[in-house]
């Protein structure tokens, strides 16, 4: 395979280095802050082990940031016993004081059965949205939460596809309501499985609403933690039905590195705060390719688009998802990639994800 600039990808064997930043992943494991460590914490926001190279991005919240400092001379001095070489940084994240996570707006319908709600938007389609809404569902699910996964785009569902739910039917409860198809620990309602693949949907948005009343207000959730919304790409009649009519308790962004695909999801940022949802950060995928055979990362779609958004917003970056030969393959045969590889660099990535967002939606519960 070749990489970026032609050059061949040649070296250390691939398992070799999963080998090794599951070592260097195990060290972090071990240092606590309080009464968990930093990584069941959601305090990782990325790991990158190449050789013998450890580079490590804290996000720690602002009741650390006193301590912030101690943390970073303790993940170095711990790895650097390990004999890795260690690069260490952290981002104190500082919470816009206008937007409250756990206090939905008045007005605004609770979803029977569902404690949380989270959107996953991107503001332009093709960034993988839909790839990332369905594994950090699963990832939640890993990470021992009930979960949903609500599929809001109409008009082009593909969490049937990427869930491997076709041919799959929803069945209703002896009190009329919808039960959701469970698979790999989720609990999934979405068009994909409703309407015919070939049957093409011309809703207006007065038609749209009524759907999604039915769908969310008339689907026994059984008491999930949270429920993760896929919404379809832009800031159309979906999100306006689904953001004044119920209460969304914050959403995630999906980006690319491209600066085209940035001008779009900033304007899907923009729509959350007029809207009042709380965003609690950004996702870069196809961040970057790791070469499989000596690790090198390879920019294919340039980079810094995410941290240039998040200069923009002031919103963090909370993963960059890395291109690479599992999440495609699985998402084609239906097998979210969290959970067909769990140790490969994409997966890490969605894993480290979920930590943030259990950590900044759910630390409550």
């Amino acid at each position: 395979m070749l990489g970026a600039r032609g050059e061949a990808c040649e070296g250390k064997p691939y398992n070799a280095r999963l080998m090794s930043a599951k070592r260097a992943l195990d060290i972090l494991k071990t240092i606590t802050v309080g009464d968990k460590d930093i990584v069941s914490a959601g305090y990782l926001g990325s790991l990158s082990v190449e050789g013998d190279r450890a580079e490590v991005v804290l996000l720690l919240p602002s009741s650390l940031k006193e301590q912030a400092e101690a943390i970073k001379t303790a993940v170095e001095k711990r790895l650097t016993e390990a004999g890795f070489k260690a690069d260490v940084r952290y981002r104190v994240r500082e919470r816009k004081p206008s937007l409250k996570v756990n206090v939905g707006p008045v007005g605004k319908k609770r979803i029977p059965g569902v404690k949380k709600v989270l959107a996953v938007a991107s503001g332009k389609g093709g960034v993988g949205k839909s790839t990332v809404a369905v594994n950090l569902a699963v990832a939640l699910a890993k990470l021992g939460l009930k979960v949903g996964l609500f599929d809001a785009d109409v008009y082009g569902p593909s969490v049937s596809v990427l869930m491997g739910l076709e041919g799959e039917r929803v069945f209703v409860t002896p009190d009329r309501r919808f039960k959701p198809i469970e698979k790999y620990g989720v609990h999934v309602i979405t068009f994909g499985v409703l309407v015919k693949e070939d049957t093409p949907i011309l809703w207006r948005g007065a038609m749209l609403h009524k759907a999604y009343e039915e769908l969310l207000m008339q689907t026994a959730w059984e008491d999930l933690d949270i429920l993760v919304m896929d919404l379809p790409p832009g800031t159309g009649d979906s999100h306006l039905s689904l953001a004044q009519g119920y209460t969304v308790d914050g959403a995630v962004v999906v980006t690319t590195p491209q600066m085209v695909a940035v001008a779009d999801v900033l304007r899907a940022v923009k729509g959350f705060e007029k809207l009042e949802i709380p965003v609690l950060g950004i996702v870069e995928n196809m961040a970057y390719f790791p070469c499989p055979e000596n690790g090198k990362r390879y920019y294919i779609f340039g980079r810094g688009g995410a941290d240039r958004l998040s200069e923009m917003t002031g919103y963090p970056v909370l993963a960059r998802v890395p291109i690479d030969e599992y999440v495609s393959s699985s998402g084609d045969a239906g097998v979210p990639v969290v959970h067909a590889y769990p140790d490969v660099p994409s997966s890490r990535a969605l894993m480290d994800l979920a930590g943030h967002v259990r950590q900044d939606l759910l630390s409550g519960l």
